[in-house]
């Protein structure tokens, strides 16, 4: 017996010592297994996000590639910003990581430098004389800058003047960005024909003042990467060098203008085109909403095209409306003419909406083709199931959003609000244009004459037709997906919807510059739980019968209570009869039970949503280290077991 208790000692010796022999050339390998990788695998990495927000895309490894000069990024961070800005120091280290993968990519034509903009230092004169922007320490005292400033062969500049940690998703786009401008030899020009205020515009506030309103913020967007002309409201003819036309909310558009257009498409030029059944921004002009507002066509070239669109029309989606908060007090509900797009309504075979995620339009139309058009459209952005139209007079003035979800009903399929339309056309101006001469003769005739020769004018397109169509000018207004944030004392723009990223993609699809597509749009600021917002949507739908029952149940009875009081006033209870009392003590009681019953509605609503989210949040983030916990905790105990039944063997 004590032979074998002594080899049961001297086992679990053995085994204790083997356990620490095992750590300890387990942690020789991890330090071992870190060097190498620190020293020859510093470019390697896992990456699992579901947007590889972390490895870089093809398209900048192809731009790498193309480079044929040398391009220096100086990426200036201040020393102390990881002690006064916690957030930010940790994001700075995943810049300069990106940044030193670009270089090592980049075979000698991507050169970094970091830089420390030391206060009063030579450093940051060059940062301020760069254009960067310093924020103040929490603490006070000197200025921190977290800036990128790249420039090639020529002295080019491009800047990042202050890199902002809400942008993150778009970080790589926004390097690649710069490069692309650095490296461009010839630029994209485009031309704005707009009746909206693109460029800006100055308003009357309501002390009679004039206040700048400035540009739409993607305008800024395609300034930034673009050489953009603006060409007014009207056209005595095309630029020959503007590559991209954008034709934004066309109004009242003069025959010489529409024939400008028609011969610029007919020749080979790319368009993108923005019609508007109503444009909500056009309606606001003037901080009043104007009572009536004609939609924008450019109805003379779509009949010729072959291209059906209804500029009295506007679409209505519940699956995909966005939500408002209609008065003070009430829950937010869907207004159907205001859509937020995504997932299968986006087209995810076309590089110009592959990587979207969401696209915002407000009081959209919708287009199609005729049976016999020579085009072809592909739909790059439409409408849920079961949408359907009413006419835009509806959603004009005042607006109601819970009439219109009151009266919505469900159509039979879907509706196009943005396409690529091709083909071969004919022109809408098959005998040129004319122009009208005064009656001179006093006769009452007027007579017309071509502008143009007819075998000057192209009569039909000398190369396929390529256009886009987006039946929503609102599309480009920041106030459908843009907020403005308080940033060290300035108004900084960050996108809730990737608006502005479908244009631009858009644009370099149209001018046949697609390095940057795939890289814009991985990511966006607004990153709802598609899941809960799934859920709150059921929920919503399941409560709102019932609480508009018992809304127009209350109306009822409080419309009779007042008639009763109307035929009883308040100083006659001596006359009342005990008939009318009774009822009118039956309705109160029934009043205050019927608004109970609503706040009970409401509250289950809520409380609903709530215990939902609660147990996704649970399933996300506390089940699976639960689940691994207790299988540990099991197999420890079945180890422990599996141990004493074997000693008891001896």
């Amino acid at each position: 017996m004590k032979e074998t208790t002594k080899s049961i000692d001297g086992n679990a010796e053995n085994a204790a010592r083997f356990a620490i022999m095992s750590l300890v050339l387990l942690g020789i390998l991890f330090i071992a297994v870190n060097i190498l990788a620190a020293g020859s695998m510093h470019s390697k990495r896992l990456d699992l996000t579901q947007d590889n927000l972390y490895t870089l895309s093809p398209s900048t490894k192809s731009l790498i590639n193309e480079l044929d000069e040398q391009i220096t990024f100086k990426l200036y961070v201040s020393s102390g910003l990881s002690q006064q800005v916690p957030h930010l120091g940790v994001y700075a280290n995943r810049v300069r990581d990106l940044l030193a993968e670009y270089e090592s990519i980049s075979g000698g034509k991507i050169k970094l430098e970091l830089l420390d903009p030391i206060p009063f230092s030579n450093i940051e004169d060059r940062a301020v004389a760069s254009g960067l922007r310093g924020i103040p320490a929490v603490s006070g005292g000197d200025n921190m800058y977290f800036g990128l400033v790249g420039t090639n062969t020529t002295d080019d500049i491009e800047k990042i003047p202050f890199i902002q940690i809400d942008r993150e998703a778009f970080l790589e786009y926004d390097i690649s960005r710069m490069l692309f401008a650095l490296a461009k030899t010839k630029p994209t020009v485009v031309g704005i024909l707009s009746t909206l205020p693109t460029d800006g515009t100055v308003k009357f506030t309501a002390t009679g003042q004039q206040e700048a309103v400035p540009p739409y913020v993607v305008r800024d967007q395609i300034g930034s990467l673009f050489e953009t002309r603006f060409l007014g409201k009207e056209l005595d003819g095309v630029p020959e060098d503007i590559n991209v036309l954008l034709i934004v909310h066309p109004k009242n558009t003069s025959e010489k203008t529409l024939f400008s257009i028609d011969q610029y498409l007919l020749a080979g030029g790319k368009a993108i085109i923005f019609v508007d059944p109503f444009a909500e921004t056009e309606a606001m002009q003037g901080q009043m909403m104007r009572p009536s507002i004609e939609g924008s066509s450019l109805a003379k070239l779509f009949d010729t095209w072959g291209l059906k669109y209804d500029p009295a029309k506007v679409v209505v989606d519940r699956l995909s409306a966005r939500k408002v908060l209609p008065e003070a007090g009430n829950r937010l509900i869907e207004y159907l003419p205001w859509l937020e797009l995504r997932g299968p309504s986006l087209d995810r075979r076309s590089p110009i909406t592959s990587s979207i995620e969401v696209v915002a339009v407000a009081s959209a139309g919708h287009i199609s083709t005729s049976k016999e058009a020579p085009i072809k459209i592909s739909p790059l952005i439409v409408s849920s199931p079961g949408s359907n139209l009413i006419s835009a007079k509806k959603v004009q003035g005042f607006r109601n959003p819970k009439k219109l979800l009151r009266e919505f009903i469900p159509g039979d399929g879907q509706y196009t609000i943005a396409a690529r339309v091709n083909g071969t056309v004919q022109s809408s101006f098959p005998e040129g244009l004319t122009e009208t001469k005064n009656d001179h003769a006093g006769d009452g005739k007027k007579d017309t004459k071509p502008i143009r020769s007819s075998n000057k004018a192209l009569k039909k397109s000398s190369q396929p037709l390529d256009v886009i169509v987006v039946a929503d000018a609102d599309i480009l207004a920041d106030r459908f997906w843009v907020i403005k944030r308080d940033f060290a004392g300035q108004k900084v723009p960050v996108a809730t919807a990737n608006n502005g990223d479908f244009v631009l993609n858009a644009i370099e699809s149209l001018s046949g510059r697609n390095n940057l597509m795939a890289l814009r749009g991985r990511g966006t600021a607004s990153r709802p739980f598609e899941v809960l917002r799934n859920i709150q949507q059921i929920a919503s739908q399941k409560f709102e019968d019932k609480e508009r029952q018992l809304g127009q149940t209350l109306l009822n009875t409080e419309k009779k209570l007042k008639e009763l009081r109307r035929k009883n006033p308040e100083g006659s209870e001596a006359v009342v009869s005990k008939n009318d009392q009774r009822s009118m003590e039956k309705m109160q009681r029934e009043i205050l039970k019927l608004r109970s019953e609503l706040r009970k509605v409401r509250r289950s609503l809520t409380n609903e949503y709530e215990s939902l989210e609660m147990r996704l949040w649970f399933f996300n983030i506390a089940l699976v280290p639960l689940v691994l916990t207790a299988f540990l905790i099991i197999l420890a105990i079945a180890r422990s077991i599996r141990r004493k039944r074997h000693a008891y063997k001896f």
